[in-house]
């Protein structure tokens, strides 16, 4: 929502950095967000602490300015800067912190004199920089500029809950309530239309039965099936073999190597291939007269939504088939199984090998399994068929009877992506004044 305003918790120690801190402030506001700081406390009966982890709890991004000094110690021993650092990371809110460089000049009263506490600040300066989202400062100017940039990034990439005005914002009760009334609306049209088109005792009253209901399906997680191949160099080859192996051999094993794009366009064909062998459906449609006359030139036509696609002829190969990669064998590994089979001769010379001294290779042959492969092969009897795209399905009957059926071969569909949409379906005919047209849900998620 565009008018949704975020709760930024800006901590930090507080003498040594309030300029620093009241231009990070001056910062969210230009930003038309509200800061929130231990300067905003006031006088309550409550801890100082509980007021603190109400404030960070009602937050949505926490900026933590970290300078030279370690701040205020607790009764536990750890300042509350951190403890607020510490209670940010365990409600997993994101965190942004902006350490100032360690070689920056400093006035005294901006260092830490205690030992101990300077061991402290060193330990959690390291855990700040273990966090995601990390940068360092040296002038009050550059932190804002900083600040400026890194909040938007992180405002997109991970929105929050937020505020936005009252009378922007649907109740909950409201929002669920029109959902439903939408989807009993849907319905209603679709029986309403279902009803007019068959009006008329005389009509055909054409049901089909392929997706009857609601539809979930899932697609793998993204994996990668192929990493990117490095390449051979000089001072990899082992000791043994560095008198064996040529530049030349070396190059020419390099320039065989698949790119980075071809192992990008291998594991994205390896991807769809998975999709088709792990979460495809068959369904098969079956299309039925229960009117009491026939429907002549009858044409069933169902829209998927993109993240659907039809197997077909034109695409089959692409989904059915595993993809192959070829990568070539590396010359470290050719002169090995040289240098074994001329050790094997060798001792095959001198007559002193057994069993297991030489091993004699069996031609393999790979066999390319067999694939029940759907075809679009030319239609039999032309009374009815079936004209499959991407995201299309057509069936045809030249002549339903009253009281019975026609049944269409098996249709494939494939899950690509994750997404929310609608399968529609559309039935005309001769007899049909309008067309019967009705919907089903369907949703894939990541497995």
């Amino acid at each position: 929502m565009e008018n949704k305003k975020y709760q930024v918790f800006v901590s930090s120690t507080y003498v040594d950095l309030i300029d620093a801190r009241k231009k990070i402030i001056e910062t969210v506001l230009s930003l038309y967000h509200f800061p929130v700081g231990m300067e905003m406390f006031s006088a309550d009966d409550s801890e100082q602490w509980d007021i603190i982890k109400e404030t960070i709890d009602a937050s949505d991004y926490y900026v933590i300015i970290i300078g030279h000094k370690y701040g205020s110690v607790s009764k536990d021993g750890i300042s509350y800067t951190e403890m607020e650092y510490n209670y940010a990371k365990s409600l997993n809110i994101p965190v942004l912190a902006f350490i100032r460089g360690r070689d920056v000049l400093t006035k005294p009263h901006e260092r830490e004199s205690d030992p101990q506490k300077e061991k402290q600040l060193n330990a959690f300066i390291e855990k700040a920089k273990a966090n995601k989202m990390c940068d360092f400062w040296e002038t009050i100017d550059e932190l804002a500029t900083k600040v400026a940039i890194a909040l938007p990034k992180v405002m997109r990439r991970n929105p929050r809950t937020g505020w936005v005005r009252g009378d922007q914002v649907a109740s909950k009760e409201i929002t669920a309530e029109l959902a439903e009334l939408s989807n009993e609306n849907r319905k209603l049209r679709e029986k309403v239309r279902e009803y007019e088109s068959q009006l008329h005792s005389d009509a055909p009253q054409l049901e089909l039965s392929m997706i009857d209901n609601d539809l979930t399906l899932t697609v793998d997680a993204e994996s990668t099936y192929q990493e990117y191949l490095p390449q051979l160099c000089k001072e990899a080859v082992p000791l043994e073999l560095k008198d064996t192996i040529t530049t030349d051999e070396i190059e020419s094993y390099n320039s065989s190597l698949p790119t980075d794009k071809e192992v990008d366009l291998y594991n994205k064909k390896m991807r769809l291939h998975c999709n088709y062998k792990n979460n495809a459906i068959t369904v098969s449609p079956v299309l039925r007269n229960n009117g009491r006359t026939f429907a002549s030139n009858v044409y069933v036509e169902i829209d998927f939504p993109e993240f659907l696609i039809v197997l077909k002829g034109s695409n089959e190969d692409f989904f059915i088939k595993e993809p192959k990669l070829k990568i070539p064998e590396s010359p470290i590994s050719k002169h090995k199984k040289r240098l074994s089979a001329l050790m094997s001769l060798e001792n095959f010379r001198m007559g002193i090998f057994d069993e297991t001294s030489i091993a004699i290779a069996k031609p393999h042959f790979e066999v390319p399994a067999i694939i029940n492969r759907i075809a679009d092969l030319g239609t039999v009897n032309q009374d009815v068929w079936v004209m499959k795209e991407d995201h299309k399905i057509t069936l045809r009957a030249k002549k339903v009877l009253q009281s019975l059926t026609v049944e269409y071969e098996e249709i494939v569909i494939i899950p690509l992506t994750i997404g929310t949409g609608v399968i529609n379906f559309k039935i005309i005919c001769e007899q049909l004044k309008e067309p019967v047209v009705f919907s089903r849900q369907v949703t894939v998620t990541a497995s």
